[in-house]
């Protein structure tokens, strides 16, 4: 993995919407956020995973093919069992635009990791309650 972009992924904001596409919670790696566990503990989850479709591999992709690649991942997460919220990815030090995902509350690590990497995702994030958010590389990534 190059060094810059593990340096991006670390610089993210991981954002959690309301159903109007308002922040309602937000954590860097590292982190632990009061108002992202709050959001656990209002679902009953022990954890979440931040998850997107978007631009496989960080090519960047246009609007139609990342959205088509979201709606397909929602289906997927549906079937999964797991409760969704939105989510946006801000790097507030970058050129990228915020990606759009789903935080995907209480979808186990190993599903989580299979599921990116089939949307040919670097990394996912996971948040555990009281714990850091953590980034976890995907075969993708590492092959």
């Amino acid at each position: 993995m190059s060094e810059d972009l593990l340096r991006e992924y670390e610089r993210t904001r991981y954002v959690v919407l309301d159903d109007l596409g308002i922040a309602r919670a937000d954590v860097g790696i590292g982190e632990v956020s009061d108002a992202i566990d709050a959001i656990l503990a209002d679902y009953g989850a022990a954890s979440g995973v931040f998850i997107t479709g978007w631009n496989p591999r960080s090519v960047l992709l246009d609007q139609d093919s990342n959205d088509d690649a979201n709606a397909r991942l929602e289906v997927d997460l549906d079937q999964a069992g797991s409760v969704i919220l939105p989510h946006i990815g801000v790097g507030y030090e970058s050129e990228w635009e915020p990606e759009h995902g789903f935080f995907a509350l209480d979808l186990a690590e190993a599903e989580a990791v299979e599921l990116a990497t089939a949307y040919g995702q670097n990394a996912i994030v996971i948040v555990e309650r009281g714990r850091p958010a953590r980034l976890v590389l995907t075969p993708v990534m590492n092959p």
